[in-house]
């Protein structure tokens, strides 16, 4: 590792003197979410090396201070008021991890912000990801019942809302209570995320028969459920 750090030092004199990556990482110190001048020479070095998997997660340890100041415990990632579905750590990890698939996209480039560069593609990445799980979980609330109604049926056994909703619609395709069309339908769009007019297209049906297909759907899952 340190013959490593030593090679990047001897490639990139924002980085010369430093014996391994840890003296590397420590050339970056922040002023509020701003490199110092020295900082950012030295991130935008370390992108150039990121080829390097060690270089590459050296870049990424320089930018923890930047990735832990970021603000996500807000509405956009998921967090309004009243929102519990998502955990604020797994939030943090997934930060963390979106900034390090940015630092692979562009190992070997010359960027001069490195930190904004990261910071902006993860955190729009991870912001769009948690509007569609949002998304999601609006859609399968209606339909998913407290956890109360599932340890007394077979459908204990599901994992989330997603395999919940598979299983109820399955039986009551079984019971025909449904049609296999309108189970396809309500798991397509409470699920899978389509529209109902996409829907329609991929089935054939107008779209009035796919609204009212749904409804007549969810209505015969609620008494169900109810």
């Amino acid at each position: 590792m340190r013959a490593r750090a030593r090679a990047w030092a001897g490639a990139e004199p924002a980085l010369e003197g430093c014996a391994d990556a840890d003296e590397i990482a420590h050339l970056v110190a922040w002023q509020g979410l701003r490199p110092s001048a020295r900082g950012r020479r030295a991130l935008a070095a370390l992108l150039r090396q990121a080829g390097d998997p060690l270089a590459a997660r050296t870049l990424l340890q320089a930018l923890l201070p930047r990735i832990k100041a970021e603000r996500v415990l807000s509405p956009q990632y998921g967090h309004g008021i009243a929102e519990g579905w998502q955990p604020p750590a797994d939030t943090v990890a997934d930060l963390v991890a979106e900034c390090f698939a940015a630092v692979k996209r562009h190992a070997g480039e010359d960027r001069d912000d490195v930190a904004r560069l990261v910071l902006q593609e993860a955190t729009r990445k991870l912001r769009t990801a948690r509007q569609a799980q949002r998304r999601y979980h609006n859609r399968t609330e209606l339909l998913v019942p407290d956890h109360s109604m599932l340890a007394s049926a077979e459908l204990s056994v599901a994992r989330s809302g997603a395999e919940w909703l598979a299983a109820v619609l399955t039986e009551a395709v079984r019971a025909r209570r449904l049609s296999k069309t309108e189970a396809s339908l309500v798991y397509a769009t409470r699920v899978s995320g389509l529209r109902a007019s996409e829907v329609g297209r991929r089935t054939g049906l107008r779209p009035k028969a796919v609204y009212y297909a749904l409804a007549r759907a969810e209505r015969t899952l609620l008494r169900r459920t109810a």
